[in-house]
């Protein structure tokens, strides 16, 4: 469970992460998917480097890691597959959200207080903070562009009881 100050500091980088998407014009699911990004990226610097932070944070980061991704596999990338300018970026999106549930099944199967547990983490953060990167730089701009602000923002209802449902059978 996470504490007060890392629930604080996790909030604080996702408006930090959704004022900067607003600001790059996305709206709806996009802007929600980049302040989520905030979120879990603040959770994992949490743990880098920090034992004591694992087991108490891992919890957490697992359920936001499989339900955000997940949640983008249901709702929003079936979406984009449908369109010629995005179909590409969602086949590329699904082949990373592959790579990430392997790597957290692994984790899982890891024993938490181990240095291969610490090594195995590390290229998770590695990996997730990359690809939310790719995500906000390269698919949601053109995304948004072919979807248009209003579809965005049905999505993005979508998106948050898909990640719900998601999130409470993890």
């Amino acid at each position: 469970m996470p504490t007060r100050m890392d629930s604080m500091i996790s909030h604080g980088m996702g408006k930090v992460k959704a004022a900067k998407a607003r600001l790059t014009g996305l709206v709806g699911v996009f802007k929600t998917l980049a302040e989520q990004h905030g979120q879990v990226a603040a959770l994992l610097e949490r743990v880098r480097g920090n034992t004591d932070k694992r087991s108490e944070l891992w919890p957490k980061i697992r359920v936001e890691l499989i339900s955000h991704e997940r949640g983008e596999v249901r709702e929003v990338y079936p979406v984009l597959r449908t369109q010629a300018q995005t179909r590409a970026l969602a086949e590329h999106h699904d082949d990373e959200a592959r790579e990430l549930e392997q790597l957290i099944t692994t984790l899982d199967a890891t024993d938490i207080a181990s240095e291969a547990w610490a090594e195995l983490f590390d290229r998770l953060a590695d990996t997730v903070i990359s690809h939310a990167n790719e995500e906000e730089e390269k698919i949601f701009p053109p995304a948004q562009d072919a979807l248009g602000e209003d579809r965005a923002k049905e999505l993005e209802r979508a998106f948050l009881a898909a990640k719900q449902q998601i999130a409470a059978a993890v």
